[in-house]
């Protein structure tokens, strides 16, 4: 065995403590021996008490991403709060995406008081008032810190809140190891949070109490008088060593050993510590790594700078690690000189600074202060306090002990080892162009995210790999709603160049719609007319694609159709490209292969939209035909229309009845209708030269199709004729999916596609293509894709989509390219679009060993607060506004319901009322009718809350039911409408009366 196989590898972590709002800067802080408490920056009160350690940004929230509504997060403790955006933080940095990796992951932390809750929200009326008192508690009992950030985040292994005071966090490290060796989940996030929700908190220092009357906290100095009290919070996310070997992912550190006691009654006081019971927590952690006390080199202690507590620490270290005069030296440090004793999360930040520290071969210091004494004894001749950064050197064992002890008793201990560095495999020659994803809740933070992560492409990042970005980008970030994603070319220089470019634009794009989850898609297959591109380029990318081209080339040979091996390479003049008989079958065969690709990348069409031959492709893929019978009756159709007479066709810029009227007097025919203002007409070639005459006439500019042939006209009454025949001997099923047909435009019937003689009227009837694309809209498709070159078929969506006035038009994308594009990476490209759409697109990225630092989320700069109520508690201010940044938004106030005391009021008051209080109960953007209570965020809790409070101000009966049935507000002020009409206020009046009467 060795020490790794029982070991849990610390993957990814986040922090926020005074001064440092990311392990970077907080790492650059201690190995300068800085201090980030207010006394050190010459800070003082007017009252005559001590400013405490605070952190940044505990006031604001990116509330849209966690799926919270306004209000709830203005009542929602700050601990809650910050934590969710710490995890957040920490499973990017391990580069996890456990939603589709599907890990259990379990959660096990702790918090600070519940300030907060007394202090702003239950004094004020008007927020208990329209949430309750069961929702409020949700929001800020520390029994729910960790099963509330479980719901939002999906994590489905155990959930629990952790309080053992000061050892509250690392406590929860032990926990969550224990829970990883026993396989209760794969992954597990472990960590604490203390906020003082206030902008300069304030504490006493009173001599001889645990606070230093002078603000600074001087651990393990002659002199030193207590601590200083901080906000702070850290996350560590955990798996099994073991699992990081047996695939990709990075170790920061590996934990080899823990353990967790409590003093018990050998002390002097509930509160008092025990070098016995610290001793013994410190032996137990060791025996459970199976190291030796030599074996240790660096000791992040608790010490917390009071008297007694360094004094009782010192014994017990003394008495576990100081044995032995031939023992190598051991350093002894603390982090809280520097940030303060942030009581829930001084353990877990202990444990960062040493993992940090283990990671970067760094001794760090402890920080020296003006006014220290001399360094304390020790207590053992090893024992050393490092006062300035140094490279762990060979004398130091490279393995470290981090321990946290809590007011009452309960010590925690954990061993701490170095990861190896695990070297990059050899990047593998890319087949396919390689694709760039983003994605965030809002556009404007997907717009940061591109900013952030150019700046960072030209500075820090100006030297990292491409793929490792780009695996990073996608395998350790989640898949929001607003996406942006790209291919780029496989040359590295050229990517790398195109991905600046593109971050460049996305930063500054329009607000585009949010990917729909598997996003209906509709497909547009080509006829015969429409430029092929894009075959060769794919069979070389994608193997499997080339065997669906052979597999389908041998079923046309078998039916006794032309021989389409190698067409890829045939020359653009070749005459085989225009014969019908050999393009029909072409048409159908790279079609139908290409939908099977799209659907190995996770493309499944929702509607088919075929023009000419290309509807009985769309008819194959649907399971009308087999493809044996599919390809018979594509060749059969292909020769037949290939032996009919000569023509041409036409395609005019006119409509339906103006083209009719200009072939007036012709043997013409309308062979499609293309859109409002194109249609094709089709004839013998005096005819259609004709046509083209009358067209200059007339200063119309016509364009000939290169066919030999009229297709849909009435020179295809014979070939109809005998493909029906042909037909009536095939066994034909109902679509699977939706095919929209080219005769009516509408969708195909089962009884339609079942009907031979259906088919053969397809053969010779209009291509109502038009029609066709707006059943195709109406369909609301957030993607349509034509397979093909170009935007012969892509245009007509495009035109249609802008007539009809679509507020949110699908994209439209050429899956192939056009003209001089590379066709691999236009290819890859559609792909990108269809991933942005909400299509679940595989694009095969490589999995990372060693994850990129790339830019944090940009969390919005929303502020989410309730002012506290004077007097709530003593000395203390508000918070103060948010700083300026990406999203400077006003804090969003409730708005009071109106009072209510004439119960006749009009329709239009009653609505007013409503809206307020709904609108009290959400916060945000002003609401409107079509507002929903569920998509708004209502919960089951706040519904019956929303429900007491219309009813007591409107004095209505408006149940459950009602809002479940009624929920779009419009609809909910109409049903309370409904009800107040029916309520017989003279009835009410008397009761009320009666009542008085009683009181």
């Amino acid at each position: 065995m060795t020490e790794l196989d029982n070991a849990v590898a610390v993957v990814g972590l986040s922090l926020r403590a005074p001064g440092a709002s990311d392990p970077e800067t907080f790492l650059a802080q201690l190995s300068r021996g800085e201090v980030a408490l207010p006394a050190a920056r010459g800070e003082r009160t007017g009252n005559g008490r001590l400013l405490s350690g605070q952190i940044d940004r505990f006031a604001e929230f990116d509330a849209e991403l966690f799926g919270m509504a306004p209000a709830h997060a203005a009542l929602t403790d700050p601990q809650h709060r910050v934590i969710a955006e710490l995890v957040w933080e920490a499973m990017e940095d391990a580069c996890l995406d456990t939603t589709r990796a599907g890990n259990r992951v379990g959660v096990f932390i702790g918090g600070g008081p519940d300030i907060y809750l007394h202090r702003n929200v239950l004094p004020d009326e008007r927020t208990v008032r329209a949430h309750g008192t069961e929702q409020i508690m949700l929001g800020n009992s520390r029994d729910f810190l960790a099963t509330a950030l479980s719901y939002r985040l999906g994590f489905t292994g155990p959930s629990m809140t952790v309080q053992t005071a000061c050892s509250t966090s690392l406590v929860a490290v032990h926990q969550a190891v224990r829970s990883l060796l026993t396989y209760e989940c794969d992954v597990a996030i472990a960590g604490g949070i203390t906020v003082f929700p206030v902008e300069r908190p304030e504490h006493d220092g009173p001599e001889g109490g645990i606070y230093a009357p002078d603000g600074r906290c001087r651990s393990f100095t002659v002199g030193s008088r207590g601590t200083v009290p901080s906000s702070g919070a850290g996350i560590v996310v955990l798996r099994r060593s073991a699992d990081l070997a047996d695939g990709p992912g990075r170790a920061r550190a590996h934990i080899i050993g823990s353990a967790v006691n409590n003093d018990g009654a050998d002390r002097m006081g509930m509160t008092a510590p025990s070098p016995q019971g610290q001793a013994e927590v410190l032996r137990e952690a060791l025996e459970v790594s199976g190291l030796s006390p030599a074996d240790i080199g660096y000791i992040e202690a608790h010490g917390t700078g009071t008297v007694l507590g360094d004094q009782v620490e010192l014994a017990a270290l003394a008495e576990v690690y100081g044995t032995g005069t031939a023992a190598p030296r051991c350093a002894i440090g603390t982090v809280k000189p520097n940030i303060g004793h942030t009581d829930s999360a001084a353990g877990v930040l202990g444990l960062i600074k040493t993992v940090l520290a283990l990671q970067h071969d760094l001794l760090l210091p402890v920080a020296s202060q003006p006014g220290d004494g001399p360094d304390a004894d020790l207590g053992a001749d090893r024992f050393f306090l490092p006062r300035a950064a140094a490279t762990w050197s060979a004398e130091v064992p490279r393995r470290a002990a981090v321990s946290s002890f809590g007011f009452g008793g309960t010590n925690a201990h954990v061993i701490v080892a170095p990861a190896e560095p695990v070297p990059e495999p050899a990047p593998a020659q890319d087949v396919r162009p390689p694709v760039a994803v983003l994605s965030a809740a809002t556009p404007q933070a997907l717009r940061d995210k591109a900013a952030d992560l150019a700046g960072w492409l030209d500075g820090p990042g100006a030297r990292a790999a491409l793929p490792g970005v780009l695996g990073t980008l996608w395998h350790g970030r989640r898949q929001l709603a607003h996406r942006a994603a790209v291919a780029l070319p496989t040359d590295p220089a050229a990517a790398r160049e195109r991905l600046r470019e593109w971050l460049r634009e996305t930063a500054k794009r329009a607000d585009t719609p949010p990917a729909v989850a598997d996003a209906p898609v509709a497909v547009l297959l080509p006829g015969q007319g429409i430029h092929l591109t894009g075959t060769a380029a794919s069979t070389a990318d994608d193997p499997r694609f080339g065997a669906d081209l052979d597999r389908l080339s041998a079923a046309v040979l078998r039916a006794g159709g032309p021989d389409l091996r190698g067409f890829e390479t045939w020359a653009a003049d070749d005459p085989r490209r225009l014969g019908t008989a050999v393009v029909q079958p072409l048409l159908f065969v790279v079609g139908l292969a290409h939908l099977w690709r799209l659907e190995r990348r996770g493309v499944r069409p929702a509607t088919l939209l075929g023009h000419s031959v290309g509807e009985l492709t769309a008819a194959a893929y649907a399971g009308v035909f087999d493809v044996e019978d599919a390809a018979a009756a594509v060749v059969r159709r292909g020769e037949l229309m290939g032996r009919a007479p000569a023509g041409a066709m036409l395609a005019v810029p006119l409509d339906e009845e103006a083209a009719r009227d200009l072939a007036d007097g012709l043997p013409a025919d309308v062979c499609g209708v293309n859109g409002p203002g194109t249609t094709v007409l089709g004839g013998d070639p005096d005819t259609v030269t004709e046509l083209e005459r009358r067209c200059a006439a007339r200063g119309l500019t016509a364009r000939r199709l290169e066919t030999a042939h009229a297709f849909h006209s009435r020179a295809m009454a014979e070939a109809a004729a005998r493909l029906g025949e042909f037909l009536a001997t095939v066994p034909l099923s109902a679509p699977r999916l939706t095919v929209i047909s080219n005769r009516t435009g509408a969708e195909l019937s089962a009884e339609e596609a079942t009907d031979p003689a259906y088919w053969a009227g397809q053969l010779r009837g209009t291509v109502r293509l038009a029609d066709g694309v707006r059943t195709l809209l109406a369909g609301r498709p957030a993607a349509v894709v034509g397979i093909h070159g170009g935007r012969a078929l892509t245009n007509p969506v495009r035109q249609s989509a802008r007539l009809l006035g679509l507020a949110h038009p699908p994209g439209i994308i050429e899956l192939l390219g056009n003209s001089g594009a590379d066709e691999s990476q236009a290819y890859e490209d559609a792909l990108a679009r269809l991933w942005a759409a909400g299509c679940p697109v595989d694009f095969d990225v490589p999995q990372v060993t060693s994850p990129v630092p790339l830019p944090r989320y940009p969390f919005a700069h929303t502020r989410h607060w309730i002012e506290a109520t004077p007097g709530a508690l003593p000395h203390e201010r508000p918070a103060a506004p948010a700083p300026a940044g990406r999203e400077p938004a006003p804090p969003q106030e409730p708005s009071a319901p109106a009072a209510v005391e004439d119960t006749t009021e009009t329709g239009s008051d009653l609505a007013s009322t409503i809206t307020a209080i709904w609108q009290e109960a959400f916060g945000g953007e002003p609401l409107g009718p079509s507002d929903n209570f569920f998509t708004l965020g209502g919960t089951s809790l706040q519904a019956a809350q929303l429900l007491t409070v219309v009813n007591d101000t409107l004095l209505l009966g408006v149940a459950l039911g009602d809002l479940y049935e009624h929920s779009d507000l419009g609809s909910f002020i109409r049903r309370a409408e409904e009800l107040a009409a029916d309520r017989d206020d003279a009835e009410l009046l008397r009761l009320l009366d009666e009542i008085e009467g009683v009181q």
